[in-house]
Parts: C-alpha cells; sequence; structure tokens
C-alpha cells in the first residue's frame, strides 16, 4: 500500500466544517474539494448547512436551481417547530421515535433517510438542512443544531458547508467536527474573523484548524495576507488564485468542471491528510 493510500484510508469518516466571511469561496471551495475527494474515491455527503444562500451548493454541484432542491433535513427530524435552538436548549438532536441521541445512534443515511431528502450523483450525497423561506420564519437556531448533530454511520467523509460568520461557534456547532477550514479572502474582515475563529477553536480545545486563502490575484496579495494573519500564517494549508472561469461559471448556473483552481484544491486536500492524519493528531 502507497503512502498516499494510507493517507487517504486514515480521512475516512472525518467531519469537516467550512466556515469564513460571506462571499469568501466557501461553497465554491466545498464542490471543488467534493470533486477531488471523488476522484480519490472517497464516498462524500456533503451538507449544505447555509439557511440563507437559496442556490450554492445545489448549483456547483448538480447544475440546478432552487427548483431542485431536495426536502429540507430539519423536517426528518419534525422541523423547526420540533427541533430546538441549540442555545436555547443544549440538548442533543433526537429521531421523532427514537429519544437516543444522533450522536450516540448514528443515522444510516440510505436506510432511514428518504430519497426526498438528499440528491446523488457518482460518491457524492447532497443533503439541505433547509433555508430561509418566508418573511418572519425566526431564528436559524434549530437548523443549526441539525449541522451540529447531524452523524451518519459508515465512512463518507462529511464536509458541512456553513453560513457566513462566527455565530456558528457561539452554538458550539463545531464540537462535533473533526476540522475546521476557515476560507479568507483578500479583506482585512476575513483576517479579523480568522482570527476570531482561532480564538474560539483554541478555547475549544480544537487544534486541526486550518486556513485557505482565496481569490489570491498576485504573490504581493499572498504576502500581504500572510503578514496580516501573524502567527496564524502557520495555520495556512493552501491558496488559490483569483480564477476568471469561477467566476463565469456563477454567472452561467452551470455546475463547477475542471479549472485551474482545482489543482490547487488537490494540493490542499493531500496537505489536510498529512496533516490530520500526522501522529498526535
Amino acid at each position: 500500500m502507497t503512502r498516499d493510500r494510507k493517507l487517504n484510508r486514515l480521512l475516512l469518516g472525518r467531519r469537516i466544517l467550512v466556515c469564513g466571511k460571506g462571499g469568501s469561496g466557501k461553497s465554491t471551495l466545498v464542490a471543488l474539494m467534493t470533486a477531488i475527494l471523488q476522484r480519490k474515491s472517497y464516498q462524500v455527503v456533503v451538507l449544505d448547512g447555509d439557511a440563507s444562500n437559496p442556490e450554492g451548493l445545489i448549483r456547483l454541484l448538480f447544475g440546478v436551481g432552487v427548483e431542485g432542491e431536495p426536502k429540507p433535513l430539519v423536517e426528518f427530524f419534525g422541523g423547526v417547530n420540533v427541533v430546538t435552538c441549540p442555545v436555547d436548549d443544549p440538548s442533543p438532536l433526537t429521531r421523532i421515535d427514537d429519544e437516543r441521541p444522533v450522536p450516540e445512534h448514528r443515522i444510516d443515511l440510505h436506510r432511514e433517510i428518504s430519497p426526498e431528502y438528499y440528491l446523488r450523483k457518482g460518491n457524492t450525497t447532497l443533503l439541505q438542512v433547509g433555508k430561509i423561506q418566508t418573511y418572519g420564519q425566526g431564528c436559524d437556531g434549530p437548523l443549526e443544531k441539525v449541522v451540529r448533530d447531524f452523524m451518519i454511520e459508515g465512512e463518507a467523509l462529511n464536509l458541512i458547508d456553513m453560513k457566513a460568520g462566527v455565530e456558528h461557534f457561539g452554538r458550539k456547532i463545531p464540537d462535533r467536527r473533526d476540522i475546521i477550514l476557515g476560507v479568507l479572502d483578500y479583506t482585512l474582515e476575513s483576517v479579523s474573523i480568522a482570527k476570531r475563529m482561532a480564538e474560539f477553536c483554541r478555547e475549544a480545545g480544537i487544534e486541526n484548524f486550518w486556513l485557505v486563502l482565496n481569490k489570491i490575484g498576485s504573490e504581493e496579495v499572498k504576502s500581504l495576507l500572510m503578514e496580516k494573519l501573524g502567527h496564524l500564517k502557520e495555520k495556512v494549508i493552501g491558496s488559490i488564485a483569483y480564477d476568471q472561469k469561477l467566476i463565469e461559471t456563477g454567472l452561467s448556473g452551470n455546475a463547477l468542471g475542471e479549472c485551474r483552481a482545482s489543482t490547487e484544491v488537490e494540493n490542499i486536500v493531500n496537505r489536510l491528510e498529512q496533516v490530520v492524519c500526522s501522529p498526535g493528531r
């Protein structure tokens, strides 16, 4: 067995939370990572945890809009009127007919979850926690509890696309994640959010917190960002150059295809395998 293959096996079953400021490219990174992970023969379960973005991952992965959305996953657990906010009620998520906590009695995805709740293509399964659909719908806390506690049986790698900002850290959503991946674009706001995320991860005892620089137009921009990050530059696991093709795809409504960024994201995935699976992690 080659070293690459050993690393591949060690990432099975990992849960990766992708977060950062709005517009930094979280969903794009998740979609590109999914393609690379499929190529490495992973089974990938992607969880869209962004309640605000109506055409994020579903378009990037499947090339369809809201008309093709699966049924909101929160409804499997009874809906937003049954599932409670994790701040008001920190108790774990349960099935409708089973009081055992989901993290202790994990979901058998394809036996328990009806196909109306997900989309599948190749080795990838996409689920959407739910979206804000109506004016005055209320707190999205119940959706975040599903993000926090939804855990499946088996060895599939889980990618979770989180909403913008750091509110989910206040709700302890990262508690049951193996890896926190922060995405930064070329703004001071991104740097500020990255520093705040790093502090939250330190308080929570989360070691596997890493950063990806995105939309980097030049080596000068990259160097300036690294300077602004200070000691956090050691957490930078890779960078993705500004790619005009990604911009054009974003406007076309098509699913992401092969692009220059794919090679850079493959390097990021390879690096994740190395650092996460190194001794002591």
